[in-house]
């Protein structure tokens, strides 16, 4: 059984860093996609594509657990929070203030997940869980600090900086949400559902958007990379998020994330060609370890 469930903890590891991976690469991506396809309507067709793709991989491979009448609210509940209202404040948040500032201030997410799990949950908070995420996240300022994003807290953008916080709270709270909710169904169905309330309440959203848009003025590799990005950031990453957040913990799997401006800054190299500075290979360094002395 020991020997299972450390099979289990390196599996969940192994698909978080996948994730970290994947949502690296979707930043690029999205700023491409962007560029030629109005935003609302691209996060419509990317949660669109997710509901898709994981109702047919979930439909083909298991059996729809019935869901208590109880759950269901705590089921779309924790949908609209992950893939609504996050998406909408972030959004929000982009437009208020800097690049620099929405990255150093999401990054505190980790941070909000393993003080709101000692809130809801009652878990006990280890110290070297803190200090990981201390490090980790000092990491991640130091990445920022190099890439020569201008760093402006406060003044006009306070507003701003104040709904990214939001944001990443947001983000703390869903992993939160979703941890009594997986002992009773598989990451797959949760994902699947989370999603699926996501399609909705964005496409709703993004009505007026695809009203007044001309569909046929884009080209079509925009379609393709919103797609592109709703079967690989969404759709997969979801549920390897979801089988992190079972076995080891809401804390534990939200540090991961900050694994993901240190590999986007891998892929820019290759993919840009941009060279990083010394201070950026140190942050991504101090990130890297702060990541593994949170998960000992």
């Amino acid at each position: 059984m020991i020997e299972r469930n450390r099979a289990q903890v390196l599996k969940a590891e192994l698909l978080l860093i996948t994730v970290a991976i994947i949502w690296a690469g979707n930043i690029p991506l999205l700023k491409w996609g962007i560029a030629g396809l109005d935003f609302y309507i691209l996060n419509g067709i990317r949660f669109a594509v997710a509901s898709i793709f994981l109702a047919t991989i979930y439909f083909s491979r298991s059996q729809w657990t019935p869901i208590a009448r109880r759950d269901w609210p705590k089921l779309v509940g924790t949908g609209i929070v992950a893939n609504v209202l996050y998406q909408i404040v972030f959004i929000i948040g982009l437009t208020m203030t800097t690049a620099g500032n929405s990255a150093v201030l999401l990054s505190t997410a980790p941070l909000w997940t393993v003080s709101l799990s000692g809130l809801i949950h009652k878990e006990k908070i280890r110290r070297s869980t803190w200090i990981g995420m201390a490090i980790s996240l000092s990491g991640v300022i130091m990445v920022l600090i190099g890439s020569g994003k201008k760093l402006e807290f406060g003044s006009d953008a306070l507003f701003g900086d104040l709904i990214m916080l939001v944001a990443a709270a947001l983000w703390g709270l869903n992993t939160n949400l979703q941890k009594p909710l997986l002992t009773r169904y598989s990451p797959l169905q949760l994902a699947l559902i989370m999603v699926v309330t996501g399609a909705v309440g964005l496409s709703l959203i993004a009505i007026p958007s695809a009203v007044t848009s001309d569909w046929g003025s884009v080209h079509w590799t925009y379609y393709l990379a919103a797609i592109v990005s709703g079967a690989l950031s969404i759709a997969i990453a979801n549920v390897f998020w979801s089988f992190g957040v079972k076995h080891l913990g809401p804390g534990r799997t939200a540090n991961f994330g900050n694994l993901v401006p240190v590999l986007a800054l891998l892929i820019a190299y290759v993919s840009l060609n941009e060279q990083p500075f010394l201070i950026q290979l140190i942050g991504a360094a101090v990130t890297i370890g702060g990541v593994w002395l949170a998960r000992r």
